[in-house]
């Protein structure tokens, strides 16, 4: 059996002043006593390391990387070379620990002293999308070759990078970074044991198009004050059970077959689904329609479909509050046309609230013979030179039945016309 472990906990950030300090409070309020914090920037430019040092002073351990390489690797690298610890713990910038973490992972160390003792973790979906992931509940230590576990559920041996290798660099990968640190884990024999418990929430940023974009932390900070209030964690959970039970979405989170998927691409799909990468906006001198594009947008977006008169569009859903790029730039006033085929009821129609990068804005709607509407926004005054977010405010998503069964939906987005005004 192992010995008691100490743990470094290595938290990966980038640009993190928004959501760092409950993050930090999360990892600071452990029952757990036998632990450190290093928080490694990947090259961050905004304020977190001078927000770490006015929150927390001593308490955590802080170091920025040169510049800037895109995913947890090098950061998680460079923390592990930082630790002091028997075990390497990660948390991600903008997930939540409970307040018994630590300990539960220290009990299942002590108990069945694995290479890595993973814990439960939740996703939560946008505020209003009913989707939920749960993650690293398992008996069967063989879970590992086929389910994912976010590295904020789990805790490692800090020798087993000596066996295995460092976190290897994203953009050469087929799979996501953390799937392949992982795998080649699994399959180079480590051994896996879960403590049976929920102890992480995550607000994942890949369910949130444009996170990056609009850094906000008050999901988090929200769920913080829920954890920290007394009997808070077991509310939490039991709302979590009581809306899966009352259907709302909660699919596993399995492996795909990596194999066909060329090098790069899930490094490149996730960091646009945040909004860090993505193709030059269209300059606009004279009137241009904008279609609906395929790429995957988090939960904002179903994939893309083509109607009968060949229009394509996507349904929003299941966040029932989803952005949309206009990829475009002007200098001087413009008018953006809206076309949407269809609401998912009646009642959404008639709720829809839309922002224009964070703003409410006011528009006219014209509806059409076949039941599709042009909503009118502007003019929107330039010069605009990244182009600008819609965000549609729905109080909910409808059930809408497909050929492959239910989905969440609010209303079916085809293009936007962007026309120049005088």
């Amino acid at each position: 059996m192992s010995g008691e472990p100490y743990f470094s906990v290595v938290i990966a950030a980038f640009n993190a002043a928004q959501w760092i300090v409950p993050t930090v409070r999360s990892a600071l309020g452990q029952s757990y006593r036998g632990y450190e914090i290093i928080v490694v920037g990947d090259g961050c430019t905004d304020a977190t390391g001078s927000i770490l040092e006015a929150q927390f002073g001593d308490s955590v351990r802080w170091t920025n990387l040169d510049r800037n390489h895109g995913s947890q690797s090098f950061p998680n690298n460079e923390g592990i070379r930082l630790a002091r610890g028997t075990h390497v713990a990660y948390l991600g910038h903008d997930d939540l620990w409970s307040p018994r973490h630590l300990e539960e992972l220290a009990r299942t160390i002590r108990e069945a002293d694995p290479d890595f003792a993973v814990s439960g973790a939740v996703y939560h979906g946008p505020p209003g999308s009913r989707y939920y992931q749960i993650a690293g509940l398992f008996d069967d230590p063989r879970t590992a070759q086929r389910e994912f576990f976010p590295p904020s559920s789990f805790a490692h041996r800090r020798a087993v990078v000596g066996r295995i290798g460092p976190w290897r660099e994203a953009d050469a990968l087929r799979e996501p970074a953390d799937c392949e640190f992982l795998l080649r884990a699994a399959r180079t024999g480590c051994s896996f044991a879960s403590t049976r418990t929920i102890t992480v929430h995550k607000i994942a940023a890949g369910h949130r198009y444009l996170s990056y974009r609009f850094p906000s932390g008050l999901e988090q900070q929200r769920m913080l004050e829920r954890l920290e209030a007394p009997g808070g964690e077991s509310k939490v959970l039991a709302e979590i059970e009581n809306d899966i039970a009352a259907g709302a979405d909660h699919p596993p989170i399995l492996y795909p077959d990596f194999r066909q998927v060329p090098s790069g691409e899930y490094f490149h799909r996730n960091r646009r689904i945040k909004g860090l990468e993505g193709p030059q906006a269209v300059a606009i001198d004279g009137p241009c329609t904008l279609p609906v594009e395929s790429f995957v947008a988090g939960l904002d977006w179903h994939p893309l479909q083509i109607d009968r008169l060949r229009r394509p569009f996507r349904w929003s859903g299941p966040n029932p509050n989803p952005r949309h790029l206009v990829n475009a730039r002007w200098n001087g006033r413009c008018l953006l046309r809206i076309h949407v085929l269809s609401f998912a009821s009646a009642e959404l129609a008639e709720a829809l609230a839309i922002d224009a990068d964070d703003r409410e804005s006011a528009f006219s709607t014209t509806r059409h013979a076949d039941g599709s509407c042009t909503l009118t926004i502007g003019p929107i005054e330039g010069p605009v030179d990244d182009g600008i977010v819609l965000r549609f405010r729905l109080p909910r998503c409808a059930s809408l039945r497909r050929e492959s069964g239910r989905i969440r939906a609010g209303l079916a987005l085809s293009s936007v016309e962007v026309e120049p005004v005088p």
